[in-house]
Order: structure tokens, then C-alpha cells, then sequence
């Protein structure tokens, strides 16, 4: 524990200066330690710890503008288990400390957009592609312009990046999706997008999406298809119960096909099918407790691969 806590000391005192931009810069993040065991037919286990920091410091400038900038780290007891780029750092890294996002953010009062090296996700649910957030270090997000608001009963979101990757592949992603909001406890929307791979090809994506609210309850489902000619579907269905405002329970169904997302990218395990079940509770305002374990398939073998993990995280 000693070793992770001077490793994010660390971190933080040699990125200090570039982050803390100005003197009143809005500071937030989060700091998490997730424990991950994943078994696959035929071959050995993998487990291990992978301690996260997350700081992102945003300058306000005036009139809808504003700079941001995000500090991340991880130290991995497992490489091959961790949120960062191997093909970056080396297989055999054990931690990673880099300014990973920065950029300028406008608000227009209905549209928010962002410019710069961000995190990135198509589909309601990420099915089609994600960059997420979670990441850590360079060579992990898409460098470009996003926008997200709503207008009206419809809610916005556009996309027009460039992946930040290790080799040489240059792979674009263009996508909007059109959200309406039917009733307070009722949204739908169609998803568009394109891959612009620079070298196995480029391929168009479609989407459509629901999600409708009941009570304690709410049902979340995606269905996308590919302009590949086989395997090139994807779907996800999710139910989702709150005990209370602490605690929440979720069921997650999916299957994405070899050429079903955006450059074997999606949310979800790329030429699988399966079931996520999860659990998340409040253990104050700030702190997080989650359990996931998620059972699969590989489509194409048929082979059984599993994951059990349980993350621990503070918000500041």
C-alpha cells in the first residue's frame, strides 16, 4: 500500500505545474483501487490490483469557454490487466503517469463542445465504440471535436475525432446521434457513424436505441448493424433497480460480432456474447463500492471466459 500511495504522490508532484494551470482552476477527481480475476477456457488465470488517480483541472475563461487539462495515473500489479496502452509502454510496465487530456470546452447554453485529446464513446450505451474514461495514459483517446446537449425535446450528440494511436494506423470516427425525448420517463434514438480505418478499410454504422423508465426500474437496449457483409451485428439490453438512493442493481445481455462495432472497440467484449451482473453502492457521497461479474462466450471458439471485479473509489 506505501508503494501505491508514493507512486500517486509522486505523479501528482511531477504534473502539478502543467495541470495547475492558473490559480483558480476548478480541481476534480478520483482515486480507486479495482481488483480484476478473469478465467478462459484452456488458459491459466489472471488476477491482480490496478490503483488508479484521476485530476482534472478546468480554467474558466468567460463567455461559454473554458480550458481543461487531466492528470492520470495507474499502477498495475498485472500488466496485461491494466487501463493503459501496452503497445505503448511495454508489456511488462507496472505503472504509468502522463497528462493524457487536455483541450478547450464551449457552452453555448444548449450544445457543450469539446476540442482537444478526450475520451470518446458511440451509441447510447457504447456499443458501437469507446475510448472511455477510465483509460490512463497516452495512445488510449481520440484527439478531434465533440458535441453534446439538447435542443428542445431532442437531445445531440456528434462526434468528428482521430484515435491517438501507438503505430501507425491514422483511424477516424465520424458519428451523430439523435435522441427524442418522448416523456420524462421515455427516450429513443438513431445512432450514424462511420470508421475510417487506414488499413483494413473503412465501414458506415447504424443504431437505434430505447430506454424507458418505471419506478425503481429502467430498461436500456441498443441494437447495431455494420455495412460489413458477415458478422456485423450487435445488441445490448440492460435492466437496472435502485434499492433505494444508495444502492442499484443491474442485468446486462449482450453479443457484438467480429465486424459489429467500430474497430473492435465497443463497451463490450469484441466476438462475444453474454451476461454482466452488477451492483454498486453509496458508501457515502464521496466513496463507491462495485461488483461486476461478467460471464461470456467467445462467438467464434466457444470458448467460456469470465471476470469478477470489485472497485473501491473516492470522488473529490
Amino acid at each position: 500500500m506505501k508503494k501505491i500511495v508514493s507512486f500517486m504522490v509522486l505523479g501528482l508532484s511531477i504534473y502539478m505545474t502543467p495541470v495547475a494551470f492558473a490559480e483558480s482552476a476548478k480541481l476534480t477527481g478520483d482515486i480507486s483501487v479495482k481488483y480484476e480475476r478473469d478465467t478462459a477456457d484452456g488458459s491459466p488465470n489472471i488476477f491482480g490490483t490496478m490503483s488508479t488517480f484521476k485530476l482534472k483541472a478546468e480554467k474558466d475563461l468567460g463567455a461559454g469557454w473554458s480550458l481543461y487539462a487531466r492528470l492520470g495515473a495507474q499502477y498495475a500489479t498485472q500488466p496485461t490487466l491494466a487501463d493503459y496502452n501496452l503497445d505503448a509502454y511495454g508489456e511488462d510496465k507496472k505503472s504509468v503517469v502522463a497528462l493524457d487530456q487536455w483541450g478547450v470546452t464551449y457552452n453555448s447554453g444548449q450544445l457543450i463542445y469539446k476540442i482537444g485529446r478526450q475520451d470518446v464513446s458511440v451509441g447510447t450505451t457504447a456499443l458501437l465504440y469507446s475510448r472511455s474514461d477510465g483509460n490512463i495514459g497516452t495512445k488510449t483517446f481520440a484527439d478531434g471535436l465533440t458535441a453534446v446537449g439538447t435542443i428542445g425535446a431532442a437531445e445531440i450528440a456528434t462526434l468528428l475525432v482521430k484515435e491517438d494511436n501507438a503505430g501507425i494506423q491514422d483511424n477516424k470516427i465520424y458519428a451523430i446521434r439523435v435522441g427524442y425525448n418522448r416523456a420524462a420517463n421515455l427516450n429513443y434514438g438513431l445512432t450514424l457513424g462511420r470508421y475510417q480505418d487506414s488499413i483494413n478499410g473503412s465501414t458506415n454504422h447504424w443504431a437505434v436505441d430505447g430506454k424507458y423508465k418505471f419506478g425503481s426500474n429502467s430498461l436500456t437496449a441498443e441494437y447495431t448493424k455494420s455495412s460489413s457483409s458477415t458478422d456485423n451485428k450487435g445488441y445490448v439490453a440492460t435492466w437496472d433497480y435502485s434499492f433505494n438512493d444508495k444502492t442499484e442493481a443491474y442485468i446486462t445481455g449482450f453479443k457484438v460480432e467480429t465486424n459489429g462495432d467500430m474497430g473492435k472497440q465497443s463497451d463490450f467484449d469484441n466476438d462475444n456474447r453474454g451476461f454482466y451482473y452488477g451492483i454498486t453502492h453509496k458508501l457515502s457521497d464521496t466513496d463507491i463500492l462495485e461488483f461486476v461479474y461478467k460471464n461470456q462466450k467467445n462467438i467464434s471458439s466457444g470458448q467460456n471466459n469470465n471476470k469478477f471485479e470489485a472497485t473501491i473509489s473516492r470522488e473529490f
